[in-house]
């Protein structure tokens, strides 16, 4: 049974890489009528001409790893044209939703028919399963290392999953970025999972007129330069007595820290140019690097290359030298690397608990809110349901850090039973601010446990929503750290519908959110669920992004630094610290030039970090490209390789949208800020 275990873990395994893969089939013109492809027929005819490939008594050759449409010689022509799926209307991608539909189609239709067999051919699945990973594309060790490391859990969710999960229901979620769904069933419809139970708001206070009817008599008053800043919101302050922070106390100073993605393997000068999922270690047939043009810099690499020890240690030291005062640290989470066809769990807990001793030896008495990444678990992004079988479950992680955060958080019994329960917790500092921080990596689209269940994280949730209340009927402000954004298309759409419900429910108290995963320096901003109502326009939170200090991929390190209201806790400033990767390794002798690249109010010209001056600088963004490439360059820490590429019209239209969009597919704000009543556009225009 164990090859079939390993069958079972291919397809689930690599989907994720095949999403990203080379080896797709490509749109070609769009001149004349697209050719349609039937779904069904192509998979008949595509499983015969796989079979012979499986099961050839030889290994493969080089020559017969191809694309699968290129075994289909009937198909070979329309699949490298313009070309539609079938069924299939909404896909953006349809290459790319193809590979997926089809091989999730081979991989149980094998299935099916190996776990029927009683003639003694299932010792041959691992062989099976390796070959048909090799025709997607991939390496051989990678392919055995998915194999390896994911059958147990594969072959639960198959077996204990009702229904049978159908092919579309794999693409539905590994691909939801491309809304790979078929035109019938959506397994991310609303009726498809649980919902949370909303209490009722408390009684609001007196409207102060409209987003824009306000801006527009700012406008006239003055309050609104000629340089379109946005309108200067009165304090906001909810003073409390019982909170002990005066006034004119400092401001607090935050430093948030995410994505380190430490590489105890990376290998100063070995061959970064892998082409593999992830580089600059000793990988089998890796070539001698060509001189430093293909060599692993020293302070890290700008193509999929993780972190060397000694840049984590730079990055410590120069944080404790540069800022005399830190109040605290946010750490947004992912320590370990991604190699993810290569880890265990010891060696992701040894690095885990190097980073962690480093951060305690590096900041005694600075209090450190930590969160779980995706990539902290073993194998990484899988975070299992509590009912699964004893074996399989995250049980492991979850001890692991409450030994390891103990220096950082009182572990109580009500912090100690839900770190245990599910990696997540609720504090409050003794600076009266209360901090919750989520282990929302379930809702990572390349978790499996969301083929066994779509909605087992809804527990979570309802713990927040619960937590947040007792924060209102305490008169308490509240920051929440979570790992993947919530607005992230890589966030299943189950958990952002519901965590957006939550936010919207109690964004009064919500001042601050932040967030890691997707590497770059970003925020986001949230808009009531149904924006025709009132100020459609009006955000009513925000969740700043911290970057990372990996250079993983194209990408200069950074960490930021926050000033907060010691009385509101609203953000006052953000400042971005980084260092230009191209510098660093051209001076491998020195330390590098860590430098402060741009103060958030100072360099988009903001009067101050409220959620007004937010929302009305994404309407100037909106209203001038050229504001908006600013914005994207910073995004994209000013990289040397991404400001080569360049962004523009469609790419700088979905910068502004990944801005204001909180849930999969829902562009209805983006859409309103390209279309904005006469009103508004006459006050951004300074008209």
């Amino acid at each position: 049974m164990k090859t079939t275990v390993q069958l079972l873990a291919l397809v689930a395994g690599v989907l994720a890489l095949a999403s990203a893969s080379g080896q797709t089939t490509t749109n070609g013109s769009p001149r004349g009528a697209p050719y349609r492809i039937d779904l069904a027929q192509y998979n008949q005819a595509l499983l015969p001409r796989i079979r012979p490939l499986i099961e050839a008594p030889e290994d493969l050759r080089e020559e017969e790893i191809v694309p699968f449409f290129e075994l289909l010689p009937d198909y070979r022509e329309r699949l490298s044209g313009n070309f539609l799926i079938d069924g299939f209307t909404r896909a953006r991608d349809t290459g790319r939703c193809l590979l997926c539909m089809s091989t999730s189609y081979l991989f149980l239709a094998l299935y099916n028919e190996t776990v029927s067999l009683t003639d003694g051919r299932t010792e041959r699945l691992r062989t099976i399963a390796g070959r048909l990973c090799r025709l997607l594309g991939f390496k051989a060790y990678l392919c055995n290392g998915v194999i390896d490391m994911n059958g147990d859990i594969i072959q639960y969710v198959l077996e204990h999953r009702q229904p049978f999960p159908e092919p579309a229901d794999i693409c539905q979620v590994y691909l939801q970025e491309l809304d790979c769904m078929g035109d019938g069933r959506n397994v991310s419809a609303p009726d498809a999972y649980r919902t949370i139970a909303i209490s009722a708001p408390v009684k609001e206070e007196p409207s102060h007129g409209s987003f824009v009817a306000r801006a527009a008599s700012d406008k006239k008053s003055g309050a609104v330069n000629t340089e379109g800043q946005c309108p200067r919101r009165k304090s906001g302050k909810h003073r409390d007595s019982n909170r002990g922070a005066p006034p004119t106390r400092d401001p607090l100073t935050i430093v948030h820290l995410t994505d380190i993605h430490y590489d105890p393997e990376y290998v100063v000068g070995v061959n970064a140019d892998c082409h593999a999922e992830a580089c600059c270690r000793v990988l089998p047939d890796l070539p001698p690097a060509n001189g430093t043009v293909d060599g692993a810099g020293y302070w890290g690499d700008y193509r999929d290359c993780d972190t060397p020890w000694h840049a984590v240690v730079d990055l410590m030291e120069h944080i404790r030298t540069q800022h005399e005062q830190i109040d605290a640290i946010y750490f947004t989470g992912d320590i370990v690397h991604h190699f993810t066809w290569n880890t265990t769990i010891e060696t992701n807990e040894q690095a885990m608990r190097q980073v962690f001793d480093l951060m305690k030896q590096t900041f005694p008495g600075v209090p450190i809110y930590p969160i779980l990444g995706n990539h902290e678990s073993h194998p990484a992004n899988l975070y299992a349901p509590h009912t699964v079988t004893e074996t399989l479950r995250t049980n492991y992680l979850y001890d692991f850090i409450v030994e390891q955060w103990a220096d950082w958080l009182p572990m109580t019994g009500r912090i100690r039973e839900t770190l245990s329960e599910g990696g997540y917790y609720s504090v409050r500092t003794p600076y009266g601010l209360r901090i919750i921080g989520l282990n929302n990596n379930p809702c990572f689209v390349h978790n499996f446990w969301l083929f066994y269940s779509l909605d087992y994280f809804m527990p979570q949730l309802q713990w927040l929503h619960d937590t947040l209340l007792e924060a209102e009927h305490a008169n308490e402000r509240v920051h929440i750290l979570a790992h993947v954004p919530s607005y992230d298309d890589y966030c299943f759409v189950g958990w952002t519908r519901e965590y957006r419900k939550i936010v919207e429910r109690f964004a009064h108290i919500i001042t601050a959110q932040f967030n890691g995963h997707s590497h770059v320096d970003e925020f986001n901003l949230y808009y009531p669920r149904a924006p025709a109502t009132v100020d459609p326009l009006r955000p009513i939170s925000v969740a700043w992004n911290g970057g990372s200090t990996t250079t993983f991929t194209k990408l200069n390190p950074n960490y930021k630094v926050f000033l907060f209201d010691p009385v509101s806790f609203e953000p006052i400033e953000q400042d971005t610290w980084m260092y230009n990767l191209t510098s660093a390794n051209a001076a491998p002798n020195q330390r590098p030039e860590w430098f402060r690249a741009y103060s958030f109010k100072e360099y988009y010209q903001l009067p101050d970090l409220s959620l007004d001056s937010l929302g009305w600088l994404v309407q100037r963004f909106a209203q001038s490209e050229e504001q908006l490439a600013s914005y994207w360059r910073a995004k994209q820490k000013w990289a040397d390789p991404l400001l080569q590429e360049g962004c523009t019209g469609t790419c700088l239209r979905e910068a502004l949208c990944a801005i204001v969009r909180t849930e999969h597919d829902d562009n209805r704000v983006c859409e309103a800020l390209y279309q904005p009543p006469p009103e508004v556009q006459s006050v951004v225009n300074g008209a």
